[in-house]
């Protein structure tokens, strides 16, 4: 609750103080781009109690192929609430930390017998982080290039530590869910086939989730057996092939309802970017993860000289993230925040002992384990303090633009030509689709980007624009006041209506609508 509550401070810091004079607050509290495209499929489910869901960022003619369970239950409650699905996916945090809690103490069962290791490790995945926080405001001080890869590579928002990646919604249910697949595969020495099957099960659920998430899970399941095999375990040749045959299930389910999915152009474009070359450098290790990383190596050799009947689970854990975090082949950064929980599971028996031994050792011992504490914890204090100063910054848009979108959701559904900024914001508020919205869901975005700018500047464009209009079937146009006569005139007669917003116009034209 408590963790929930910090990552919630942003958010609900905006009913207390008033946005920055000519902006107004849109109603996330980190990674607008990211979180209005989550708003964007959720309101489907609100306005056409959709499942398979449309991509709102583009207006090509396409199926509904898209298949976000995460979306489509937030979307479910905020229907049956009649909250906003920006309420809902805030609030979501609570019931979600609370159920990755209870999964966590049930997956941990296996591995300590002690209540207090168990108690250690779920301490450790609420608030331990490393030492960014302390380091990343002295980045004024470096070089811009350093300052610059400083603040970009140990930003909170890759998930360094489990307190930092509790910001996003949809990865607490995906680390939830990979430890429900992942206990009977890699801790259980007994597995029924009902238990086997529910983590094949659950392992397509994932993929729906969270697809790096679901891949990470079968990597770890993956190197498994090949860890176990060099940290002296044999496992039996069954164990082995029925835990194959649990990724094979999932994967052959996964890879049919994907096939279908990529039939349709639009789902195939849109879904192109996930293969990409941005990583994370593991050099950064000794500062992200700080105190948690030291007292993970020390509970990592104290378990390999024990022997721990978990060490291959763990060890395989860690090993899969570190390869995929740095693989030049799969945005590795989206695995980050995967890393911190087995390194806190590592860490929890080292640091139950050295608190023990801290209390018992008078005023020195104490000043030690405060020193320690800071480390450990004073991250999770300083990212919430810095969420909520950088509010005003990350949470808000030109109050133009938020009274265009208030102008347009009053408007029948139909297509929109856009600017980005406003494309990306318009899907999450209405039922209308743009031509130039989302990096990421947007086919071809820079490419468009540059267009729409020829479009808004050079005479010659006129019948390309008019031709993209037809071929579009747009009936919105939005731009500049200080461009909308010159883009009026491009377009013609079409133009049926013009309203101005400020400093932006809002053009209709002769088009159509959907319902």
């Amino acid at each position: 609750m408590l963790a929930g509550g910090l990552r919630m401070l942003p958010w609900l810091s905006q009913r207390f103080v008033e946005a920055p004079a000519g902006t107004a607050y849109l109603p996330v509290s980190y990674l607008p781009k990211d979180f209005l495209q989550y708003a964007a499929f959720s309101r489907q489910v609100v306005s056409d109690g959709a499942f398979f869901f449309a991509n709102p960022f583009t207006t090509e003619p396409q199926s509904d192929r898209f298949v976000l369970l995460f979306h489509w239950a937030v979307g479910l409650v905020a229907k049956a609430s009649g909250a906003s699905t920006f309420e809902v996916f805030e609030w979501s945090r609570v019931p979600l930390l609370l159920g990755l809690f209870a999964v966590l103490w049930w997956f941990l069962r296996p591995v300590f017998e002690e209540r207090g290791d168990r108690a250690m490790a779920a301490l450790l995945v609420g608030f331990a982080g490393g030492l960014e926080g302390f380091v990343r405001p002295l980045a004024d001080a470096l070089p811009p290039g350093l300052a610059l890869r400083l603040l970009q590579d140990t930003s909170p928002l890759h998930g360094w530590s489990p307190f930092a990646g509790f910001y996003n919604p949809l990865w607490i249910a995906g680390l939830g869910l990979a430890l429900l697949v992942l206990r009977p595969l890699l801790l259980e020495r007994e597995r029924s086939p009902l238990r086997l099957a529910a983590s094949a099960t659950g392992l397509v659920a994932l993929f729906f989730v969270h697809p790096y998430t679901a891949l990470a899970t079968g990597v770890i399941a993956t190197l498994h057996p090949a860890v176990a095999w060099l940290s002296g375990e044999r496992p039996p040749a069954r164990r082995t092939f029925e835990d194959a045959a649990v990724l094979g299930a999932a994967a052959l389910v996964v890879g049919g309802i994907s096939l279908w999915q990529l039939q349709d152009p639009v789902y195939r474009q849109s879904t192109g970017g996930v293969l990409g070359d941005q990583n994370l450098s593991a050099l950064w290790y000794p500062l992200t993860l700080g105190a948690l990383g030291a007292l993970a190596f020390a509970g990592a050799r104290r378990w390999w000289a024990a022997r721990h009947p978990a060490r291959a689970a763990v060890f395989s854990w860690i090993g899969a993230i570190v390869v995929l975090h740095w693989l030049p082949l799969l945005n590795g950064y989206k695995f980050v925040f995967l890393l911190p929980l087995p390194l806190c599971i590592l860490a929890a028996p080292v640091a139950r002992d050295g608190l023990r031994r801290g209390l018992a050792a008078g005023g020195r011992g104490r000043a030690a384990l405060a020193a320690v504490g800071a480390a450990l914890f004073a991250g999770s204090v300083l990212q919430t303090v810095d969420a909520v100063r950088s509010v005003d910054e990350v949470s808000v848009a030109p109050v133009d633009l938020v009274r265009m979108v208030d102008v347009l959701a009053a408007e029948p559904a139909g297509h929109a030509l856009v600017p980005s900024g406003l494309g990306n914001v318009l899907p999450a508020m209405s039922a209308h689709r743009v031509w130039l919205g989302h990096w990421f869901l947007t086919p071809d975005f820079f490419e468009r980007e540059a267009r729409l700018r020829r479009f808004t500047t050079q005479p010659s464009t006129a019948p390309q624009l008019r031709a993209l209009l037809e071929d579009q079937a747009i009936r919105y146009v939005v731009t500049q006041r200080a461009r909308a006569d010159f883009l009026a005139r491009q377009i013609g007669d079409s133009v049926v209506e013009r309203r101005r917003v400020g400093g932006l116009e809002l053009l209709l034209l002769e088009g159509p609508v959907f319902d």
